[in-house]
């Protein structure tokens, strides 16, 4: 993150200094009329709207990520639960075969031709 704000630092310095340097009239036309603008105008307009276009798109992106934290945290969530049920259910079936009385040896049964 560091590195992304340093990145905007110096692009926005060049721009400026690039804006500042080209500070002519130049005309700009915008659908069908056409206006007398300082070039720095126009430059600081046009990186204004490129900087608000990339923060929407980073902002699509962040949602798009939450939403999927958001998910995976639900699916974690219903897997711990079913987790501690099934924790709960070897229990109570160790506690069963516990209580059952056992009758039969628990070696092997070897069969015999007859």
């Amino acid at each position: 993150m560091q590195l992304y704000f340093i990145f905007s630092l110096i692009a926005s310095i060049i721009v400026i200094i690039f804006a500042i340097t080209n500070a002519a009239a130049v005309p700009v036309r915008i659908f069908f009329a056409e206006y007398e603008l300082s070039l720095a105008l126009v430059i600081f307009i046009s990186t204004a709207f490129g900087a608000i276009i990339a923060s929407m798109l980073g902002l699509v992106r962040l949602i798009k990520q939450k939403l999927q934290i958001k998910k995976l945290h639900n699916e974690n969530q219903a897997l711990i639960a079913a987790q501690k049920k099934l924790q709960e259910e070897i229990s109570s079936l160790e506690a069963m075969q516990s209580t059952v009385p056992s009758n039969v040896e628990n070696d092997p049964i070897i069969e015999t031709e007859v």
